[in-house]
């Protein structure tokens, strides 16, 4: 073999390892690869995400609904333990009398409370105008995070023809250069407020604490501040946004949109559904991009609408198998969400089509218009009636044919 043939062998070699480097690089610097739909395996190449502090705004939503549950626990504890004392003492104790100088105090407390009470039963209830306003700002500002969420979470590069760079679950980045994350802070403040009005309104704080849009606020409140802290971003829960679109049908009826039982039903079916199948997307997304724990090195780079139509395909049953679960998380939430994903599938669909097929066009509320020189007769009318009836009707008694 000649020196000439062996420098071209030489050369055309360091050109494959130059090749196979950079393709090396480009990997641990994008964030998946194409996997059917869309997807692949996972690498994160940016050196701040080596440590992982998703679970500092998981701790964030814990610690906020526990020591909210703490506070009501006390204070009915508190409460539980005065009325009892006061009940033990009997009328002539010399303690009755400081009691009863401490009892207008809290009777004016009382009533102060009970005002401010019925005030913000009124405010959230939506009977008043300013009580439909509130409602409706909710529901917007709501739908506006949740767009936020979309935003966020469908990121998707393109380099070249045939690879894509997903932007992760928890990124590094200064949250003053964070514009989504500003705008969802200044929305997140406004649900802050809401959260203490539907607070005092509550009947039972206990029950309030458990309820399912107090829990959506615990997960998407508290993670936005923390995030200023740390300077990075974690898309988290903020997809448990979606189920407030179960309020849809109330929001309608306050603007006397829906005024039918059939169209209140169907409404009902439709935000419900909507309301899981994105919910359960955001899950999928989170758990697969995410990857698992605890040294995360196979996440599987999806985005959301990939993770939505994923779940349209499997609760159908169609199932293509063009996308699926990597992780052993997004395996495991998916065979116990089939349970329910069926259930509602299969229930709510021919509901909403029986719904929708046997609407008639009579039904609903006639509209009176003035200056039409005709009548609306409803009902079977026999031959007789037409030909006769309606004919001295018009003719003699409104001398109009």
């Amino acid at each position: 073999m000649t020196t000439a043939t062996v420098n071209a062998v030489n050369c055309t070699t360091n050109q494959i390892i130059a090749t196979n480097l950079q393709q090396q690089n480009l990997q641990n610097v994008t964030i998946g690869g194409v996997g059917g739909v869309g997807g692949g395996s996972a690498v994160v190449g940016d050196p701040c995400l080596e440590t992982r502090k998703y679970w500092c705004f998981l701790l964030s939503s814990i610690c906020t609904f526990l020591a909210g549950l703490l506070v009501v626990l006390v204070w009915r504890l508190f409460a539980f333990l005065c009325c009892r004392k006061e009940a033990e003492l009997g009328p002539n104790d010399p303690k009755q009398k400081e009691q009863k100088a401490a009892r207008g105090k809290q009777e004016f407390e009382g009533t102060f409370m009970t005002e401010a009470k019925d005030w913000a039963g009124e405010l959230i209830s939506g009977q008043t105008t300013t009580g439909r306003i509130l409602v409706v700002l909710v529901f917007i500002l709501s739908i506006a995070s949740l767009i936020i969420y979309f935003i966020d979470a469908s990121n998707v590069n393109r380099i070249g023809d045939n690879r894509i760079s997903i932007e992760g679950v928890e990124r590094c980045q200064k949250w003053s250069e964070n514009v989504t994350q500003q705008i969802d802070l200044a929305f997140n403040i406004f649900f802050m407020v809401y959260f203490f009005i539907r607070f005092i309104a509550a009947s039972d704080k206990l029950w309030f604490m458990l309820e399912m849009y107090s829990f959506v606020d615990y997960f998407t409140i508290p993670p936005s501040f923390v995030s200023i802290y740390l300077d990075r971003t974690w898309i988290g829960l903020r997809f448990l946004r979606a189920l407030r679109l179960m309020t849809v049908p109330d929001i309608l009826q306050y603007l006397n949109i829906l005024k039918t039982s059939s169209s209140i039903r169907l409404a009902q079916l439709v935000s419900i559904f909507i309301s899981v199948w994105l919910t359960a997307a955001g899950i999928i997304h989170l758990l697969e991009n995410s990857g698992d724990a605890p040294d995360f090195e196979n996440a599987h780079a999806l985005p959301y609408w990939t993770c939505v139509y994923f779940l349209i395909v499997t609760m159908s049953t169609v199932g293509y198998g063009d996308v699926y679960c990597h992780t052993v998380f997004g395996r495991t939430f998916l065979v116990f969400f089939l349970l329910v994903g069926l259930a509602i599938f299969a229930s709510s669909i021919p509901e909403i089509i029986d719904l929708v097929g046997t609407r008639s066009k009579y039904c609903g509320e006639y509209k009176r218009e003035h200056g039409k020189r005709y009548y609306h007769f409803v009902g079977t009318l026999e031959k007789i009636w037409l030909r006769f009836g309606l004919h001295f009707f018009f003719l003699f008694i409104f001398k109009e044919v």
